[in-house]
């Protein structure tokens, strides 16, 4: 009896010390791929808090609304890379007591111009707005929207590639 418990004892040791490895094991992979994670996530928030835009409407009419948006941070928003743009429009509006919303992906930038000033690039060579830049900006509806009423709530929002967006509310008057 005294052999037998001692082998017996040993390997059942054996499997303790192999399962407790394995969970430490399995406890730093855990750790080391969370520490990776939050690396990335605070990667990202620190590029979103560098970023911040301002949106101004400057008209709103039946089909169109016209706005400018506001470079107000420290880093460039890009706006277009050849033919995929980069950030996105959202038209939301009142009518008829329904209220209707709309991501607008084909929106034309007009031109790109330092913020109080009347110096102005022009879209085709200046495809990003610049800290202390404003790009002014036109929306359609889409062709099956039905029409903005006169002095209706609308709202504008312009989200940016970083994910920050800038949203202002105004009337088609």
């Amino acid at each position: 009896m005294g052999f037998s418990v001692t082998i017996a004892s040993t390997i059942i040791l054996m499997g303790l010390i192999f399962f407790a490895g394995a969970g430490v094991a399995t406890m730093i992979y855990t750790m080391n791929n969370l520490t990776d994670q939050l690396v990335e996530r605070y990667k990202t928030l620190n590029q979103k808090m560098n970023v911040k835009i301002d949106l101004e409407i400057t008209s709103i009419s039946s089909r169109t609304v016209k706005f400018l948006v506001k470079n107000v941070g420290s880093k460039t928003i890009f706006l277009r890379a050849s033919s995929f743009r980069w950030n996105s429009v959202i038209i939301a509006y009142k009518s008829a007591n329904i209220w209707y919303s709309y991501l607008v992906d084909d929106y034309t930038v007009n031109y790109i111009q330092i913020t109080g000033s009347t110096v102005t690039f022009p879209f085709s060579n200046h495809k990003y707005i610049n800290p202390g830049e404003e790009a002014a900006v036109t929306a359609n509806l889409p062709a099956d929207a039905p029409n903005i009423p006169q002095n209706a709530p609308v709202i504008i929002v312009f989200i940016s590639h970083y994910g920050v967006s800038a949203m202002k509310e105004g009337a088609n008057s």
